[in-house]
């Protein structure tokens, strides 16, 4: 449900472009406003037919795409918490792209850095902080300027990015390395680095032999209530857990092999680990920060979604969506979603009622009613479908 202070800024938005459209000269048009409510629409972003295609969430009807350009290869698509732009990173471009919602016109396309992949939004809209792995920075972009004013260095293959609730800082996961990057937001610097734990030893005597290929941390995810920071290590297969107050690292959870990252269930009592180095999930309480349960799971996880009291863990090559109940803590079956096909990442809506995940080898969008576990699939939505996402959805994140 879209709270006061967005149906405040969607009904402005719409009297803009009504005044905007009474402005206009003879012989001139004002671009045709195709949403008029940027919570009614899913997001895909499609990777190799190189746009984000827009799907109305009571129709299931496609009703704009935006191209983006040739060779772009969008990696992670996302709305602005005010609903006014869609923005996402061309991987092969090295460039930022910028949707006006109401319109679905591409308005700005932005030069950033080295192959940029994850992206986030500060609280108020007007920071966008895009990750670039392999420029090992952080781009940051004005959203009133829609321009790139700094680029942010010091990182190490930077995945997601997480602001606190009051916009003053911005915490980085660098998968190529065991710390977090905190980032002062007001001076768009690297402030310091949380170590979230040691190494092993041996890493530390030949460090080119055993820290060659890290699998460090994806992301430092925010708890509901906005007081601590997780922090899944693939190489160190633990969660730290991180005051934010104090950038202190207060306790470490020994979780499977090699987690990927850290999901929150919608209530707050629990976080989920997909440890696809043993096949399993670590379903951690975040009361007593101990892992409640394992449970058995499928192989190359890329993402939890929570609905209906489930979890719904995606493995990407199996073809299956596990299920699991959050109250007894046991697995509750699993959906067939095909056969030799590639499932990637996926969004609930925001009554936690619905799934919609990217299945990229069929080009199609699979629809999971979570109550029954049902699922009908929207076909031809792109060209390798790579992710989705909805405004106000608890469950928006990337591979």
């Amino acid at each position: 449900m879209v709270n006061a202070s967005r149906r405040f800024i969607i009904a402005t938005l719409a009297a803009v472009a009504g005044a905007a459209a009474a402005s206009t000269g003879v012989g001139a048009q004002a671009p045709a406003v195709k949403i008029t409510d940027p919570t009614s629409v899913v997001m895909i972003v499609n990777r190799d037919s190189n746009d984000i295609a827009f799907m109305d969430i009571k129709t299931k009807k496609i009703i704009g795409k935006v191209f983006l350009g040739n060779n772009v290869n969008p990696h992670m698509v996302m709305m602005s918490p005010d609903g006014r732009y869609v923005v996402t990173g061309g991987t092969r471009a090295n460039k930022a792209f910028v949707i006006d919602t109401r319109t679905l016109q591409l308005v700005k396309t932005i030069p950033v850095d080295i192959a940029p992949e994850h992206l986030a939004f500060s609280p108020d809209s007007r920071w966008y902080y895009q990750g670039n792995p392999d420029g090992d920075s952080i781009s940051v972009v004005d959203m009133v300027s829609l321009s790139k004013i700094k680029t942010i260095p010091g990182f190490v293959e930077p995945l997601n990015i997480t602001f606190l609730p009051d916009g003053s800082k911005a915490y980085v996961g660098n998968y190529g390395a065991h710390w977090i990057g905190v980032i002062d937001v007001r001076r768009h610097e690297l402030l310091k680095k949380i170590q979230v734990a040691s190494v092993p030893g041996v890493a530390k005597l030949d460090p080119d032999k055993y820290l060659g290929e890290i699998k460090g941390i994806n992301i430092a995810a925010l708890s509901n209530d906005g007081r601590t920071l997780y922090a899944a290590d693939g190489d160190l297969g633990i969660v730290a857990v991180i005051d934010p107050r104090e950038d202190k690292v207060l306790k470490t959870i020994r979780v499977g092999a090699d987690p990927w990252r850290i999901y929150m269930s919608h209530d707050g009592k629990y976080g989920i680990t997909p440890n696809n180095g043993d096949e399993t999930i670590s379903i951690i309480d975040l009361q007593s920060n101990k892992v409640a349960a394992t449970l058995e799971a499928g192989p190359d996880m890329t993402g939890v979604n929570f609905a209906a009291g489930k979890a719904f863990v995606i493995s990407s090559t199996s073809g299956f969506v596990y299920t699991d109940d959050m109250k007894t803590l046991k697995p509750s079956g699993r959906i067939k979603v095909g056969t030799n096909i590639q499932l990637e990442t996926a969004t609930t809506d925001s009554a936690d009622t619905t799934l919609y995940l990217a299945d990229s080898t069929e080009n199609a969008v699979v629809i999971i009613n979570a109550r029954d576990n049902s699922m009908e699939k929207v076909m031809n939505v792109g060209l390798y479908p790579w992710g989705t996402h909805i405004m106000e959805s608890k469950d928006n994140y990337c591979h």
